[in-house]
């Protein structure tokens, strides 16, 4: 019985390996080459300060990454670049700190949350790539409000 298991189990890897071939298992050209965007991305101004008393709880820079076809489409998510933050400050106070310097790095306001303050913009970098920056509200602690500022840039498609 053992040794029936062991064959069929040798078949099925045998099996998914051609199959895991015949789809294709190359990634196409295109992403972030030299990591050109993402480095734009991070040095954009509008993650180089906090509101006052704030205190920044991690940034993160990831590049771009394809996603491989599956049961949905794949294809190249852009780079990313996401700063958290906590505060005791007032939401308004964030919110606005935000709007003045997006407006100040060149971003366009694209839409306002709950709060009826503008909390997502847009902007065009130098070699005509679109941008998307977002900030959210994650929590309320005892220690104060966690924020999360996050931008993205569209991967190169060709």
């Amino acid at each position: 019985m053992s040794r029936e298991l062991s064959r069929l189990t040798g078949g099925l890897l045998a099996i998914s390996s051609l199959l895991w071939v015949g789809c294709g298992s190359s990634t196409p050209a295109g992403g972030d080459p030299g990591g050109r965007r993402l480095k734009e991305l991070s040095g954009d101004p509008i993650f180089a300060a906090l509101p006052d008393g704030a205190t920044r709880m991690g940034t993160t820079r990831l590049g771009a990454h394809y996603r491989k076809p599956g049961f949905s489409g794949g294809g190249w998510d852009g780079p990313t670049v996401v700063v958290t933050l906590r505060t005791a400050s007032p939401p308004a106070e964030v919110y606005r700190f935000y709007a003045r310097r997006a407006e100040a790095a060149g971003w366009q306001p694209t839409a306002e949350g709950a709060l009826g303050l503008t909390d997502r913009w847009a902007k065009t970098y130098s070699d005509g790539a679109p941008a998307t920056l977002a900030l959210a509200l994650l929590s309320h602690e005892s220690s104060g409000r966690v924020y999360r500022l996050s931008g993205g840039v569209a991967p190169v498609t060709s």
